[in-house]
């Protein structure tokens, strides 16, 4: 509407005399320029609202468990992770991951997922987990949980290694499809650090967790290792 209404000024300002054209080219620059400044601003406040029309719903509930999919979801499982695991990577996500979330997407399973900082020591400098962790917390918050989440694994760093930094990781953000800003704001603020570490202490706490991947129906333990575990669950 922006667009046809500048083009329509300046069409009439070339069919004036030579007075009312300077009047309308006047009125013609005003208009252009407030349709310019108008597009900044509405496209700096799209900017700032989080990011709609992910793979699948999530919230983020006050204690930082990352909840996808649906209540009314066939099967729920609890999943324990640390970006920076390798066995979460090998054992989990690169087998499972996708069903997971096509699963999620589906209605078939709802997961609720528990993010760790277990191996914060283990990159040089210290810290990747639990900044890999606020960060995907607050992707879930923006809506693009499951893009961020597997782009941290698809591109998991090394133990032992530097993890991204929060640059990198509002990078890795936008790739996925967030561009709020309150996205960036909260990675560079550690919005959820606090969660995340409350989230490892009750996990260290806990008799059912074993250490990351722990995947969990109930308070029965999920054996990932066994072929077709996740079919047989959703299926159920």
């Amino acid at each position: 509407m922006g667009a046809n209404r500048t083009r329509g000024a300046v069409a009439a300002a070339r069919g004036a005399g030579d007075g009312r054209r300077n009047l309308i080219l006047v009125v013609a620059v005003a208009v252009i320029a407030a349709a310019v400044i108008g597009g900044v601003v509405v496209t700096h406040a799209r900017a700032d609202v989080p990011q709609a029309g992910g793979t699948y719903a999530t919230t983020v509930q006050q204690d930082g468990t990352v909840v996808a999919g649906s209540a009314n979801a066939k099967a729920t499982l609890d999943v324990y992770e640390d970006f920076l695991c390798p066995y979460c990577k090998h054992n989990l996500e690169d087998p499972y991951g996708k069903d997971m979330t096509k699963a999620i997407a589906a209605g078939s399973l709802r997961v609720d997922y528990h993010v760790l900082d277990l191996l914060d020591n283990e990159t040089t400098p210290a810290g990747y987990s639990l900044r890999a962790g606020n960060a995907a917390l607050a992707a879930a918050k923006a809506g693009r949980f499951a893009e961020f989440h597997a782009a941290l694994y698809e591109q998991q760093p090394t133990e032992g290694q530097a993890g991204y930094t929060d640059d990198q990781l509002v990078d890795i953000g936008r790739k996925a499809g967030i561009t709020s800003q309150q996205f960036a704001d909260e990675v560079k603020a550690g919005a959820f650090d606090a969660e995340i570490r409350g989230q490892t202490d009750k996990a260290r706490d806990s008799v059912n967790f074993k250490g990351t991947p722990t995947v969990l129906s109930g308070d029965n333990q999920v054996d990932i290792s066994k072929a077709g575990w996740l079919s047989q669950l959703t299926k159920a």
